[in-house]
């Protein structure tokens, strides 16, 4: 399993608190921390972009799934299954996404 190190956005396209989607990425800025996970709820579909942020956890509105983005997507509440995360790298104001290659 190659990954490739992908250029996604710049750190100032995410404001704080908030959720952006990138082709298959959503990039999450949690105010302290940047987190990227994959875009579609894994329950049906839906995208994660539309979601609730508070602090580190992300619901889908959808169903109401959690996960904690801090503890690698694990889920929590009605969530069933993880979220797929990305390790992230910031260099200067680019947001660097490992991805599958």
């Amino acid at each position: 399993d190659r990954m490739a190190r992908t250029a996604v956005c710049k750190t100032g396209d995410v404001p704080p608190n908030s959720i952006k989607q990138f082709d298959k990425i959503c990039v999450i800025n949690a105010g302290e921390r940047f987190f990227a996970c994959q875009a579609y709820c894994p329950h049906q579909g839906v995208a994660l972009c539309e979601g609730a942020l508070d602090g580190e956890t992300l619901t889908c509105l959808e169903h109401l799934w959690r996960w904690n983005l801090g503890a690698g997507g694990e889920p929590e509440g009605l969530a069933e299954k993880a979220l797929q995360m990305h390790s992230i790298e910031i260099e200067g104001d680019v947001v660097y996404v490992d991805t599958p290659a």
